[in-house]
């Protein structure tokens, strides 16, 4: 017996050195050996000097720390080895301990007694369930975003997908064996050779792989996905693996396509409108030009009026034809446009609204005199947010519009402001105000077209364009342009 306590408290010493609790008893629950840890344990928690041959019954009664060692050692003296982990408040901050319980046998198996070890373990399990919470996000935000991520074992010819791809691809995990093989059964027939012949550039051209492609579901649902990936390889340049990354993009690309046949529909419609508008105002023209002009003073200013209407008209007609071509235009065609001269042609279509509303239009060119862009699509764009100006105009203040410019390294900036009657804009309503039918208010007539077509002219000339307003304010535009 005497042998088995000297192996005991061998053990106990090889942690002396730790900050671990070790300790050890017979099967009277008698102290037999113990480290320096457990020693200021008792101290800690008023329980007395540690000595051995101390009973530890009451300790194990009293003793908050020591209370789970009760269980744990009449386990391992019924040769049950266990181990617990148990949670303690210190120092307003919540502490995890693991408890190890192992029974001592002498020669011929009988137990003898209990080596118990007792170590920290509080910032493990803070790692596991930071990892865990890190790994709840990621598949959080996998969901959010509809993206899984995927690996390719070549060797093996095994692929591991997060639980978001199994969805993506409607599969079922667990009952879904994903091999290349297997993945090109999935993908649409009609996609399958641009897909392998990508999958095959990107290992042989060490390229990025990156394709949108095609997938049939199970019940025959057809989505579309945006696959990107990179091959690895070893030491000897031999590919081992892929990863990557799938997104569903089904919704986006049918919006995509609806869009592009909405607009297909509006360039017919458009056809439609200018050639049955063309006929009557070349019309009209004409008998401008056949007018006796100078022989009744009155007759004159309708015919100029009507006159300059038909023009203005016929304009815009040909700018609404340009503007929906779908065609980007090319920057060779790109010319200085100067903006002065933009100006000249914006107050003459305007003069009767400028007139009645007795408005002040003040520009401010002197530090980007003028843009790269198209004459016709800046004439639209001028004419459009002036005329919106004065349409959103106090009627008890004179609408004042100012237009400027500034000139960065990379861009021309041209801003146009008023002093009209607003709006508090939200993010959805800065949306709105440039869709098809969209509008500043919906206070006044009008078709919501003049916005839509600034949009589409500023973004066909490589720009893009902003908005702020605050009611009773009044609302600036701000378009960038490259130089």
């Amino acid at each position: 017996m005497k042998e088995k306590q000297i192996l005991i408290h061998n053990k106990v010493e090889i942690v002396e050195d730790r900050g671990d609790v070790v300790w050890s008893m017979d099967r009277d629950y008698r102290l037999t050996a113990y480290n320096a840890s457990f020693e200021q344990r008792l101290r800690d928690e008023h329980l007395g000097e540690a000595l051995k041959g101390m009973d530890l019954s009451e300790i194990y009664e009293k003793g908050i720390f020591f209370n789970p060692c009760r269980v744990g050692c009449e386990k391992a003296l019924n040769r049950y080895a266990t181990t617990s982990e148990h949670t303690f408040l210190r120092d307003n901050s919540t502490v995890v301990h693991e408890f190890s319980f192992q029974p001592f046998m002498d020669h011929v198996g009988n137990v003898i007694g209990c080596f118990i070890w007792q170590k920290d373990v509080t910032q493990e399990v803070n790692n596991i369930h930071q990892l865990e919470e890190s790994e709840q996000r990621y598949r959080e935000a996998q969901e959010i975003t509809n993206l899984g991520h995927w690996n390719w074992d070549m060797v093996r010819d095994e692929i591991t997908w997060s639980d978001q791809l199994f969805h993506i691809f409607g599969q079922i995990p667990g009952k879904f064996e994903a091999t290349f093989e297997a993945l090109m059964n999935i993908i649409h027939p009609e996609d399958q050779q641009a897909f392998n012949e990508d999958v095959e550039k990107c290992i042989n051209e060490k390229e990025m792989h990156d394709i949108v492609h095609r997938v049939v579901v199970n019940n025959g649902e057809v989505r579309y996905v945006h696959q990107i990936g990179r091959a690895f390889y070893d030491m000897n340049g031999v590919p081992y693996r892929m990863s990557g990354t799938t997104q569903d993009i089904t919704k986006d690309v049918l919006s995509n396509q609806q869009i592009v046949q909405q607009n297909n529909e509006l360039q017919n419609f458009v056809r439609i409108i200018s050639h049955n508008l063309r006929g009557p105002i070349s019309n009209l023209l004409m008998l401008s030009k056949i007018y006796d002009w100078g022989t009744h003073d009155m007759n004159d200013d309708i015919m100029k009026k009507i006159e300059n209407t038909t023009e203005a008209l016929d304009q815009t007609i040909k700018d609404l034809n340009l503007s929906l071509s779908l065609k980007r235009v090319d920057k060779e065609n790109f010319k200085e446009v100067k903006l002065k001269e933009v100006m000249k042609d914006v107050d003459g279509l305007l003069a009767d609204e400028i007139e009645k509303k007795e408005a002040v239009i003040q520009t401010n060119f002197s530090r980007a005199e003028g843009i790269m862009g198209i004459r016709s699509y800046l004439n639209n764009i001028l004419y459009n947010l002036i005329l919106n100006a004065l349409h959103y105009s106090k009627e008890e203040e004179k609408p004042s519009i100012e237009l400027s410019t500034e000139e960065t390294d990379s861009e021309v900036i041209l801003t146009v402001s008023d002093n009209g009657v607003g709006i508090e804009l939200t993010p959805e309503r800065e949306r709105k105000i440039f869709d098809m039918y969209g509008r500043l208010s919906g206070a006044t007539e009008g078709k919501g077209l003049g916005l839509y077509l600034v949009k589409t002219q500023v973004e066909a000339m490589n720009g893009r364009i902003e908005v702020k307003s605050k009611k009773d304010v009044g609302t600036t535009f701000i378009m960038h342009f490259q130089k």
